[in-house]
């Protein structure tokens, strides 16, 4: 697909960068259209655990479902499971090159920029095309991507990360922040995120509530209003026989470890996983239910 360079004055070039203070003089696209009534930013640590990786892929595929675009980085970990998300689920992923079009960072990601840039989502790249990787060009990356967008997710985040600068752009821009809350047992590589929750970050404690927030939730697959919610991904081991485990009424955490036949705290991630998905519901606290579409 070709690739168009556009600057500022071109009637191609993206509504949402002109608000910049200063946009990019030099913006390669390749791909779909970059118009969007509903774009959201997902990111993360390149070093992801893997359930967070699995809950940004579940996400976006959500958001991707639901008629937004999903922005992101391009870089390994969270950024690459959303994109990856968003396009199994069939939706638009824009993913904002930290170097110029000519260059490919990192270069094991050649073959998803390849998909993504075929369209309907988009490759963008704001510098010059011989632009190379250097470390100011991700800070200024990230700036692009969060102008791009309309509320910002971090999904993971250690200390310092990319995804600390990411979050605090979009404060400044006044974008919702929103950012998954980590396991209490979850300690290495999840200092970004409370630090950003104890700052004042909106916590993701389900998918719905984001999407309710974005005027998103009659979007929603499943035709019926009590059709229980499935996951969007493959389950790992654990999180099959926790699912299993769990029934229409809600059960204690104990119950269901002991039908799971697991240990506790990998049983109480994986229901914590499952809860973001808004495949079980938590109520009361300590027991767990699958989630069925209905109140109870």
């Amino acid at each position: 697909m070709e690739t168009l360079h556009l600057v500022p004055l071109d009637p191609r070039y993206p509504a949402r960068l002109r608000t910049l203070a200063r946009p990019p003089t030099s913006l390669s696209v390749r791909g779909g259209s970059l118009e969007a009534s509903c774009v959201v930013a997902v990111v993360g640590s390149r070093w992801a655990h893997p359930e967070a990786e699995g809950f940004a892929a579940s996400l976006a595929a959500r958001l991707a479902r639901a008629g937004a675009v999903v922005v992101s980085g391009g870089a390994v970990g969270i950024d690459a499971a959303a994109h990856l998300g968003a396009l199994d689920a069939g939706g638009r992923t824009w993913a904002v090159a930290g170097t110029g079009c000519e260059h490919c960072f990192p270069p094991e990601h050649a073959a998803l920029f390849e998909r993504i840039g075929q369209g309907p989502g988009a490759m963008l790249w704001p510098f010059a095309p011989p632009y190379p990787a250097r470390p100011g060009s991700f800070v200024a990356r990230n700036r692009v991507l969060v102008a791009l967008s309309d509320a910002v997710v971090v999904v993971q985040a250690g200390q310092p990360s990319g995804a600390l600068n990411a979050a605090a752009i979009a404060q400044r821009m006044g974008r919702p922040l929103w950012v998954a809350p980590p396991a209490p047992w979850m300690e290495a590589g999840f200092e970004g995120s409370r630090r950003l929750l104890d700052d004042g970050a909106r916590a993701l404690h389900s998918i719905a509530s984001l999407l309710s927030s974005l005027g998103l939730a009659a979007a929603l697959p499943g035709g019926s209003p009590d059709a229980p919610s499935v996951p969007c991904r493959p389950l790992s081991d654990t999180e099959a026989a926790v699912l299993s485990a769990t029934a229409g009424v809600p059960l204690h955490l104990d119950e269901i470890t002991s039908r799971a036949q697991s240990a506790a705290p990998a049983v109480m991630a994986a229901l914590l996983t499952l809860a973001l998905e808004d495949v079980v519901v938590e109520g009361p606290p300590g027991f767990f239910r699958r989630n069925d579409g209905r109140k109870h």
